[in-house]
């Protein structure tokens, strides 16, 4: 039986989440953060939330356990080109000019922030190398940056290795070209090939402490500052555009906006911005 989180205990967890990670836990969530840390509780035999609460600020092992937790509270749902409109548009529209704009440099960057499991990021990669095919896409300097704070979801997109079931979005010119199909112990699965990978730098980060700069020309952030209140929200999107070029791009989620947020974007389509000229 999972054990009750009395309301002083939500409240010294919430604060603590939200300092280190900026995840916001309304009251509607108190009861799936009890079940997050009820596990946690118990794979490390604590007797109590209090119990375990003093074990995250005294943590011996440099913060281990509370990346743990974080790994466990995060929400890592994706699909490959989730949104479809937007890869869409990142085809037809906002790859078309980026790629007339640095027709002398040759150099893209995009950026997929929050990337879970991998599958954003290998989209935004096939749509990239299929554009840019007919420009010469081996004379182009691209690096893909992806992170996630869930450390987990990481090595699962590192590995780039997928179960028949979550290849089904794909389209299928896109899974021969771009995947191969796993034998022996890895039949029945997908693996993304080098023509992608190579590409994709793949790194750890935790939005509350920005400590590089990697200077975008697109910047997917999907359906991750739904788990921001708005002063988290601003320091994200200030973050954002101090990175971004000038003539970039940030694509949100579809149930995301700047409105209230920040007012130096344009909103040109599909919950995707461009910085005011």
């Amino acid at each position: 039986m999972v054990p009750y989180l009395l309301e002083e205990e939500f409240e010294l967890f919430r604060r603590l989440i939200r300092k280190h990670v900026g995840i916001s836990f309304s009251s509607a969530k108190k009861f799936t953060l009890q079940r997050k840390l009820a596990s946690r509780l118990s794979r490390l035999g604590h007797k109590s939330y209090l119990e375990y609460y003093r074990y995250l600020l005294h943590d011996k092992e440099g913060g281990l356990e509370l990346r743990q937790l974080i790994n466990a509270i995060t929400v890592g749902q994706t699909e490959f080109f989730r949104h479809i409109k937007q890869f869409e548009l990142l085809a037809n529209v906002v790859l078309p000019q980026i790629v007339t704009q640095k027709k002398t440099t040759r150099k893209l960057r995009i950026w997929s922030a929050g990337c879970a499991t991998g599958r954003e990021v290998y989209s935004i990669a096939m749509v990239v190398d299929d554009m840019l095919k007919g420009e010469g896409s081996n004379t182009w300097d691209i690096k893909i940056l992806a992170t996630d704070i869930d450390t987990d979801a990481l090595k699962f997109a590192y590995k780039g290795l997928y179960p028949r079931d979550c290849v089904q979005q794909v389209p299928s010119e896109y899974l021969r070209r771009y995947f191969k199909k796993g034998v022996g112990k890895d039949a029945g699965f997908y693996m993304v090939g080098k023509t992608l990978r190579k590409n994709i730098l793949f790194r750890r980060l935790n939005f509350m402490h920005f400590e590089f700069s990697f200077k975008s020309d697109i910047i997917f952030c999907r359906n991750v500052m739904i788990y921001f209140d708005t002063e988290v929200k601003k320091k994200l999107i200030d973050n954002f555009f101090n990175v971004l070029d000038r003539d970039g791009f940030l694509c949100l989620g579809h149930a995301e906006s700047l409105i209230g947020i920040d007012e130096r974007f344009d909103l040109v389509g599909r919950s995707i911005y461009k910085i005011k000229k």
